[in-house]
């Protein structure tokens, strides 16, 4: 199937949120890299997002390479897929995207997660996600060879964690921002891991604002930490950890990649 034969818009609804997964043939293949948006339009093969947060992203140019997304979200309680590259951005962060290539059906399957304490560091900054990009590519290089910044002190934290995203706590008085940097101590003997993420939601519960946060820029390596982290948590808990999955809303691939995986 083709998207110049099969409207695959109509899986889509106004509203709904769904997220991107880079997957640009220039691409760091090392690094998971996502974003989310809301569609707001859509029609034969084309939709278009809103993104939330301000990203400083132009319409691409053919110089510089093409910009190929996959684009995920669910529909009549299924996990679909979809390839996309990016038309151009309008004014109001407006992402164009034509769909293309097969549309894939999957089984939505939620990620371990476990209540635990952790040394962290939260840093939340009202700006743009490329300068966010750039400050954590920035941050990352240098912990390579020189280990957390010496102006960091990571505190005892209680948080929900996976290897899709964190939760916790910032304050009923702590004003919350769309985007934020995290240092996680997974307790392994490494540096501490940097990640990237949005927020998603918010809850007042008992006087504290509780925030849910999804991972949209972290190296691989660092995802596969943090799920040895979750698992050994788990073990110790006894909590039955469950077996090796495909979560395809945080892979760089379709199901027809690689080694024939299926959904």
């Amino acid at each position: 199937m083709h998207s110049h034969q099969y409207d695959y818009s109509r899986y889509f609804a106004l509203k709904q949120k769904v997220f991107l997964i880079n997957m640009s043939e220039g691409r760091d293949k090392e690094q998971y890299e996502s974003l989310s948006g809301y569609v707001v339009a859509r029609h034969a093969d084309i939709v278009e997002l809103h993104m939330l947060y301000p990203i400083d992203l132009e319409s691409p140019d053919a110089a510089a390479g093409k910009l190929s997304y996959k684009l995920t979200s669910e529909s009549l309680g299924n996990g679909i897929q979809v390839m996309t590259d990016l038309v151009r951005v309008v004014k109001g962060n407006i992402f164009h995207l034509q769909l293309r290539g097969n549309l894939e059906l999957f089984q939505r399957r939620k990620t371990p997660r476990i209540n635990t304490t952790i040394k962290l560091f939260h840093l939340r900054r009202d700006v743009s996600l490329t300068l966010f990009r750039n400050e954590w590519k920035r941050i990352v290089g240098y912990m390579k060879t020189r280990g957390l910044p010496t102006n960091l002190a990571l505190r005892n934290t209680p948080v929900n964690l996976s290897i899709g995203g964190i939760r916790l706590s910032i304050g009923a008085n702590t004003q919350p921002s769309m985007l934020s940097m995290f240092f996680i101590d997974v307790d392994d003997g490494l540096a501490p891991i940097c990640a990237l993420a949005e927020m998603i939601w918010t809850s007042l519960e008992n006087n504290e604002l509780i925030c849910g946060h999804r991972f949209i820029q972290i190296m691989k390596a660092d995802q596969e930490r943090i799920n040895r982290y979750v698992q050994a948590v788990q073990k110790e808990l006894g909590i039955a950890a469950t077996t090796a999955r495909n979560y395809w809303e945080i892979l760089d691939r379709m199901t027809f990649d690689g080694d024939g995986a299926k959904p």
